[in-house]
């Protein structure tokens, strides 16, 4: 099952904080037993993934690799799930943006209402993260032929879907235009922020604009992967025609019927997906 996770973005060179994040801490001075087993468990647990990774056969460490994985058990979050096992994936990216000047003057010289603001989007880095989640205990004798682990990597393989990195880059890289009020409110203790300094207005609605763009890329990312547990039974059968199955995931066909809300990006998308090797990338997880 795949959960998505947080999109994390470094606007300016300012890093957002991320939120909802799971914390834990032992209660050493009530419970100070349980701490020291839970801490004795949690270590085991990295040992035995540290093994796991240096098992991994060589397309499941590519996979690890582009999808930067990382494994963690959290017993309670799968009991509240009904679920063996859990994915979850950020996207992380660091975006640059410019924008000239906006005439204030409209027809006649006179001082328009509005400006209509043009913004160049420079996408420097996308990254693609992953956490799989399993329980406390357990220790499959081969791990990378379990079905539990098939079924959790293909979720990874559907996140780091080659196609799905260029769509990315394409939709938040897009230009953006948009109009802004020429005028704050005139109310100095008016705390909306439209109130705002002009380029703080400006710059506030790039992000607004550029959150949307988030929140769509990742609705169509999890459409996805929902449709993969719909047809694995929820990991309980194998996908086997991978090629057949795949093949539609992130094409211009597929974005078009679900709707996607960016469709003036899509003709130059559908060019440069032409020739992403998708095929091979999901043959790195194929059962045996």
């Amino acid at each position: 099952m795949m959960l998505p996770g947080l999109f994390r973005s470094l606007k300016c060179f300012a890093q957002t904080q991320l939120a909802g994040q799971i914390r834990c801490a032992c209660l050493t001075s009530i419970l100070p037993l349980l701490c020291i087993q839970a801490c004795s468990a949690q270590d085991s647990s990295k040992e035995r993934f540290a093994h796991w990774i240096e098992q991994a056969p060589p397309g499941i460490k590519r996979l690890i690799d582009i999808g930067q994985v990382t494994f963690d058990t959290n017993d309670p979050l799968l009991a509240d799930n009904h679920k063996q096992g859990l994915t979850r994936f950020q996207f992380e990216y660091q975006y640059r943006y410019r924008f000239n000047e906006p005439a204030s003057l409209g027809p006649n010289n006179r001082q328009s209402q509005n400006l209509t603001v043009s913004v160049n989007i420079q996408v420097s880095e996308v990254k693609l993260l992953h956490q799989v989640i399993l329980k406390t205990y357990y220790q499959p004798e081969k791990p990378w032929t379990s079905r539990l682990l098939q079924h959790e990597f293909d979720h990874v393989s559907i996140s780091t879907d080659p196609r799905l990195r260029i769509l990315l880059k394409k939709c938040l890289g897009a230009p953006l235009r948009f109009e802004i009020p020429t005028q704050p409110p005139t109310d100095p203790l008016a705390q909306d922020p439209s109130a705002l300094p002009l380029d703080k207005r400006i710059a506030r609605k790039i992000q607004e604009l550029m959150d949307q763009r988030v929140k769509e890329l990742e609705r169509i990312t999890q459409a996805l992967n929902d449709r993969f547990d719909r047809e694995s039974a929820q990991g309980a059968e194998s996908i086997t025609a991978r090629d057949s199955f795949f093949s539609d995931f992130f094409t211009r066909d597929q974005l078009q019927k679900s709707e996607f809300k960016f469709p003036e990006i899509l003709d130059d998308y559908a060019k440069s997906i032409a020739k992403a090797d998708w095929q091979e990338h999901y043959r790195w997880n194929a059962p045996p």
